[in-house]
């Protein structure tokens, strides 16, 4: 009778861990899928990538669109091979499904690189946990959170940060050609955001095993920098002239560390203290532990590499005003410091969570940090998990435990006030309309990583036990659910089309009726004058971004937004708070703007004195009155 047993009993227990492993696997993989839905809802051709469709566009219509203020004195798009990818995938699908699938395969590619880096220096459970940390939040960095590391619209960034990760994980396994390689297809797509993997590169093989050569020429460079901005330079390697200078602080004021408000630090400095915490609780690279000695040099050269990035903007941007630093915007590897926190923070935090009283003071108030996210608290605790990791040990044990206390009441603090903030829907209607109410409140809730964390938790602690895979099933069943729900209305996201080839065929008309390469004035409508007409705009707030790339565009937009200060102030193009010319302006600013003589062609909803040269009626265009196209040259008296 024991044969029997014997033989059995291994087939039982093989089918109870495969069904273990199928569930909790299940469960990741949904939760990570309904999180990314809601979490980064697709926005369209939206922010910048606006001006990346431009620069594709430029590529298929170099004869009329090569002329627009943005483009014809120079732009970002001569240091960036993506722009010709991008016009090829618009000339097959257009510009909708273009925009759509690269976006949706950079920000796979970007999730793919972080667990590879992620896989790299830690455990599966711990890389998992930071996995579903960073696809739930939404990775803001620098000011007034107008950047992050994974962008719900098409640019070539997320895929410089993919490279970027990936060299890194190849450098930390000792594939140091490997890392070079990918780090050099990252600057070939944005150097912006691959200057961070290069800097880390530079951190990982010369300052953090020579110090002091890198001290030495960190010291030398600044004297050359002080030396080139004493020169009294102009142009891209020397010193911005007053005029530019203006210009491109009124436009881009977080271009300058002097303008951040303590909402801003707030926010950088919760991924900073995380990876100054990870240096001094991880293991040292000299251990041999799997992962922690990795994991604490990934820490310690994108600590160095921020930092870097922080101090060459404040010396070479804010003191010495050069323009090629300016441009390359160097506190901006701050995405780095970002994605990477997101990363480690599991390990970092169940690794100060079995060190005593300090560590779990530390532990609980990088909690609170992350909660918080930015601004006066979130600054506050992450300091003070900083400093309880220095002070918190050298404490009589009385007093650790009251520090102890303490901390976990601001981690109680943090989880209210997230609670109450995410209950209030503060997010709801400051979302992107064309996303669905209900995917935006649960996004409210959500966003700031909590839920999704704690789930994800939940589903890894479950798979441990052995009587849990009936928990993790259930996990597995909701999350599972979840992603079927939002199936429906993420698909109407991801393929909505705002350039039907219907509507794009009914402006055929418009575009026989504009010679190439002649500007035309549609209010804040720069982006729908490129797509629909294939046509220069004259000036819009989306163009006058790009005064920190070329002096005589920044000059040229200057003169134009004064050449339509009978419409509107020029500071409503040129300062970043200053709206643009709005929708629909009154017929007599608009007959006003044609009588400058500034532009040839101008379309509005607003009826003018003179019969125009084109209509398209309103059940074609959403403004009520329809559409109309003008040529100034027909205006009465003209």
């Amino acid at each position: 009778m024991q044969a029997p047993a014997s033989n059995t009993a291994p087939l039982v227990n093989g089918s109870t861990i495969v069904t273990r492993r199928v569930s909790w696997l299940c469960a990741l993989v949904s939760l990570w899928l309904a999180t990314w839905a809601v979490s980064h809802p697709y926005k369209g051709v939206f922010h910048d990538a606006r001006l990346y469709t431009l620069q594709a566009l430029a590529h298929l219509q170099p004869k009329s669109l090569s002329h627009d203020v943005f483009l014809r004195s120079g732009s970002q798009d001569h240091f960036t091979v993506f722009s010709p990818v991008y016009a090829a995938v618009i000339r097959l699908v257009g510009v909708d499904h273009a925009a759509a699938l690269l976006t949706f395969f950079l920000q796979i590619a970007f999730f793919c690189a972080a667990a590879t880096l992620a896989r790299q220096v830690s455990c599966f459970r711990m890389a998992a946990l930071g996995l579903s940390l960073l696809i739930a939040i939404p990775g803001y960095y620098g000011a007034d959170a107008i950047f992050a590391c994974v962008e719900p619209f098409v640019t070539p960034r997320m895929a410089a940060e993919a490279l970027v990760l990936c060299g890194l994980a190849a450098a930390l396994d000792g594939r140091s050609k490997l890392s070079v390689v990918l780090v050099s297809a990252a600057s070939a797509l944005h150097p912006v955001m691959a200057a961070a993997g290069i800097a880390a590169l530079l951190c990982l093989h010369l300052a953090i095993p020579r110090p002091r050569l890198a001290a030495l020429l960190c010291g030398t460079a600044v004297i050359l920098l002080v030396a080139l901005a004493m020169a009294g330079m102009r142009g891209s390697l020397g010193s911005f002239d007053p005029v530019w200078l203006g210009l491109v602080e009124a436009r881009s004021p977080y271009l300058f560390l002097r303008n951040w408000s303590l909402e801003d630090w707030g926010r950088l400095t919760v991924p900073v203290a995380t990876l100054l915490v990870g240096t001094m609780a991880l293991q040292s690279p000299r251990d041999h532990a799997p992962g922690k000695g990795r994991a604490r040099t990934l820490a310690l050269m994108s600590l160095l590499t921020v930092t870097g990035g922080l101090l060459l903007t404040l010396v070479a941007c804010d003191w010495l005003q050069l323009v090629l630093f300016t441009q390359l915007q160097p506190w901006r590897w701050q995405w780095l410091a970002t994605a990477v926190s997101a990363l480690l923070l599991p390990l970092i935090g169940s690794t100060c969570w079995k060190q005593g009283v300090a560590g779990k003071t530390t532990a609980a108030l990088l909690g609170a940090a992350w909660i918080f996210a930015s601004g006066t608290l979130a600054l506050a605790t992450a300091a003070g998990a900083v400093l309880a990791t220095l002070v918190v040990r050298r404490l009589r044990p009385t007093e650790a435990r009251w520090v102890l206390r303490g901390a976990c009441g601001a981690l109680l603090i943090a989880l209210v006030m997230r609670i109450a903030s995410n209950l209030l829907f503060t997010d709801t209607y400051s979302a992107d309309p064309r996303i669905p109410l209900w995917i935006r409140q649960v996004s409210s809730v959500v966003h700031d990583g909590t839920v999704p964390f704690a789930i994800a938790i939940a589903i890894l602690a479950l798979a441990s036990q052995p009587r849990g895979v009936r928990g993790v099933a259930l996990l597995a069943l909701l999350t599972t659910t979840a992603c079927v729900a939002l199936t429906p209305d993420t698909w109407a996201l991801w393929s909505q089309q705002q350039f039907s080839p219907a509507l794009q065929a009914r402006f055929a008309p418009w575009r026989a009726l504009i010679p190439p390469g002649k500007d035309v004035f549609w209010s804040e409508l720069a982006l729908q004058t490129w797509v629909l007409l294939d046509r220069p705009s004259y000036l819009s707030v989306i163009q006058t971004s790009g005064v920190l790339f070329s002096r005589d565009a920044a000059l040229e937009m200057q003169r134009r937004a004064i050449a339509l200060g009978s419409v509107v102030p020029a500071r409503q193009f040129l300062d970043l708070s200053g709206g643009g010319a709005g929708f629909g302006p009154p017929r007599e600013q608009l007959e006003r703007a044609c009588a400058t003589g500034e532009f040839d062609f101008l379309i509005s909803g607003t009826r003018l004195s003179w019969n125009p040269m084109a209509t398209l009626p309103k059940q074609v265009w959403r403004s009520s009155g329809g559409l109309a196209l003008y040529r100034c040259s027909d205006r009465p008296g003209a």
